[in-house]
């Protein structure tokens, strides 16, 4: 009785501590086989072709046959904006079909895409600019907007700072985007999530971080700009910090890229040197993109019964939603094909 008695009490505490993670796998199973069975038409190199082959901007608007994204409008902008709203509403679907604990991922994703709207409208402030009108995909930032539209530069700083952007009026504009993208990076880094999912969230956020800095760093030395450093972010997956001052020391572009000998991003840049000499450093910024979708297709793979699937599908929804606007602008201005080819990822 007392060895059953005890094999009772051991089966139990197995029982307890295992039980609550094989239920939140559970909760995974039908969000990931559907973020699986979405396809990501808009990173296919031949339906980006079809597209870019329409005339006007309402063929385009009837070439494009999705489920996910509704182009509506009349004008670029407006269908731009659309692409944006379908954005918006397809995260918002992943995050509800997700499991509560992971929920909160999905709202720092979406501020994370509020950086470029969020910068501009500093940026425009800090230079005594009228505010235009931005684009943004969280609450949070459009709650931010309402509150600096029309302030004074100096209550500017006080704002940002109640948002939690440390930022000072002293700071180069440079230093004042890296905090901004420091800020909202660390918002994924801080969102709570089961154990499980914790290692791959931060694989991905952390090569985000390494990605950003290259292309920070190329198209700085590409452009011959002053005060790189400025906008470099620390805590990145494979290059260090030491890595990061000896490549900033560098202005040859190809000698850059050898210097990522050994990193999962080298491959992707040497592959697209060529086209860099004919394109420019967007060659490079596109083949640090390819690598990111790869990046977190990997993810989803080594993370199948958790937030990997998710990763994977709003980043690729992210630039499936990229592809689109600037299809949707080549056409408007009659660009030719090949020259639009450039700047989508596929």
């Amino acid at each position: 009785m007392i060895i059953e008695a005890i094999i009772v009490i051991a089966t139990a505490a197995v029982v307890a501590k295992f039980m609550p993670s094989l239920i939140l796998l559970s909760r995974f199973s039908y969000p990931n086989a559907k973020f699986s069975a979405i396809p990501t038409t808009f990173l296919n190199e031949k339906e980006i072709a079809r597209l870019l082959e329409a005339k006007t901007l309402d063929d385009l608007k009837n070439n494009v046959v999705s489920r996910d994204f509704i182009l509506d409008g009349g004008s670029v902008t407006e269908i731009q904006k659309s692409i944006d709203a379908s954005l918006i509403k397809i995260i918002q679907m992943a995050k509800n079909d997700s499991p509560k604990q992971v929920r909160n991922f999905y709202d720092a994703y979406l501020q994370k895409m509020d950086g470029e709207a969020i910068k501009k409208a500093i940026r425009d402030i800090i230079e005594e600019k009228e505010m235009g009108e931005y684009v943004v995909f969280s609450e949070v930032a459009k709650k931010l907007m309402e509150e600096i539209r029309n302030v004074e530069r100096g209550e500017l700083f006080e704002i940002m700072k109640r948002y939690g952007y440390e930022i000072e009026e002293n700071m180069s504009i440079e230093a004042i985007e890296r905090e901004i993208e420091k800020k909202l990076l660390q918002n994924l880094l801080d969102a709570k999530l089961p154990k499980s999912c914790r290692k791959v969230r931060d694989k991905f956020v952390k090569t985000l971080i390494d990605v950003i800095n290259i292309k920070t760093i190329l198209r700085g030395k590409y452009y011959g700009l002053k005060n790189i450093e400025d906008s470099i972010l620390s805590g990145g997956w494979e290059i260090s910090e030491w890595q990061i001052n000896e490549l900033l020391k560098i202005d040859s572009i190809p000698e850059i890229i050898s210097m990522l000998e050994g990193t999962s991003y080298m491959p992707f840049l040497r592959q697209a040197i060529t086209d860099f000499e004919k394109e420019g450093v967007v060659a490079l910024e596109k083949a640090l993109d390819k690598y990111m979708i790869k990046a977190v297709a990997d993810i989803a793979n080594e993370n199948p019964l958790g937030i990997g699937p998710g990763i994977r599908f709003i980043v690729e929804k992210e630039y499936e939603a990229r592809n689109l606007k600037a299809i949707a602008k080549a056409v408007a201005e009659e660009m030719p094909s090949e020259a639009w080819k450039v700047v989508v990822v596929a």
